[in-house]
């Protein structure tokens, strides 16, 4: 299985290929996508999609990708153009019939170092040993890749082919992926109930002012 990570973005946008099979990871390539900043937004978005075309064409036997899933924070202006960038990106992995599936930053976290919050330090330290790597990127934007990449595996997601069919595919559901279900799941029903709570919280506290 041939996996491509992509940490999404419109200035940088880090990439990593990886191979996995019988539980063994072997690094391909990695790097970055740069665009010159303050350049009109609508080149530097076609500068993504060429330079994307490339390594697609390169590396012409990619199974699937693995992408950071978009979050918004508290800049809307850089969230939207990072919108229109994860865009371009989606639209040229569909043109080469790529998979795509997404992941967010505490779930590759998750299965990576075993834990949602761990540290910057400790995802490149578990990268590293888990990919055999004398050393890291030295972009954070190329590391987060690397670790999307094998986010994909390790959630067992990815689709199986039989042969270069790939009309014909199988998904695992794995434990992994069910304790992840089952802890979502488990967070939904703790903000219904917040949720409730702060209701009943104001419902009181308008009586009182009655």
């Amino acid at each position: 299985m041939i996996i491509l990570g992509i940490d999404p973005g419109f200035g940088r946008i880090g990439y990593g290929i990886i191979s996995f099979s019988k539980n063994q990871y072997k690094v391909i390539e990695y790097g970055c996508i740069t665009t010159p900043e303050n350049s009109y937004f609508p080149k530097r978005l076609n500068k993504i999609e060429y330079d994307l075309e490339t390594i697609l064409s390169k590396y012409n036997n990619i199974d699937v990708a693995s992408i950071e899933d978009l979050y918004f924070n508290t800049n809307i202006t850089t969230a939207i153009k990072v919108a229109q960038a994860r865009g371009v990106i989606l639209n040229t992995l569909a043109k080469h019939d790529i998979d795509i599936f997404e992941y967010t930053p505490i779930q590759a976290k998750q299965a990576i170092a075993g834990y949602g919050r761990a540290t910057k330090h400790q995802v490149m330290e578990m990268l590293k040993k888990v990919l055999k790597m004398d050393n890291m990127p030295k972009l954070d934007d190329t590391a987060d890749a690397l670790a999307l990449a094998i986010c994909h595996t390790q959630y067992n997601r990815y689709t199986e082919f039989t042969g270069t069919d790939k009309s014909k595919k199988e998904k695992n559901i794995t434990a992994l992926q069910k304790v992840y279900e089952e802890k979502a799941k488990t967070d939904k029903e703790r903000e219904k109930r917040r949720d409730q709570m702060i209701k009943a919280a104001l419902e009181k506290e308008k009586k009182n002012r009655r």
